[in-house]
């Protein structure tokens, strides 16, 4: 299971990865990259890359949360690894592209309508998983 969190802040993404790998559901880890401005959209995908396939060869490890995909070269190779892309509410990114398929979800603990509250998504992501 592959999660990636877009727009929002810093520290809004970084709270729900929290929320998310603390809940227990899914064995996820976090795998955070917050420097936007220092590496290239491409050579964070590639160490984006790298990571993953490491990540894949830790049996403990179920799942993994990227606290910070900021560009649309690191949501394409989530979406090719079969992962999803979450875009916060509070505030879309500018570089990664809302696509058919994405969850929109909320800093909080009850979604509303089509906005979905980080469990409540997991859980929906578990369930599509499993059926």
């Amino acid at each position: 299971m592959l999660i990636a969190l877009s727009g929002g802040s810093p520290r809004e993404r970084e709270a729900i990865a929290a929320r998310l790998v603390e809940s227990g559901k899914a064995g996820l880890q976090v795998y955070s990259q917050p420097t936007p401005n220092s590496l290239s959209a491409y050579r964070r995908a590639t160490l984006l890359r790298k990571a993953m396939q490491g990540a894949a060869v830790r049996s403990q490890v179920k799942g993994t949360v990227i606290a910070h995909c900021l560009t649309e070269p690191e949501a394409r190779l989530v979406r090719d690894l079969g992962g999803v892309i979450w875009h916060l509410y509070s505030r879309p990114s500018a570089e990664v592209v809302i696509r058919n398929g994405d969850s929109v979800v909320i800093d909080g603990d009850h979604g509303a309508g089509h906005l979905l509250a980080p469990l409540e998504a997991l859980s929906e992501l578990m369930l599509a998983k499993a059926g």
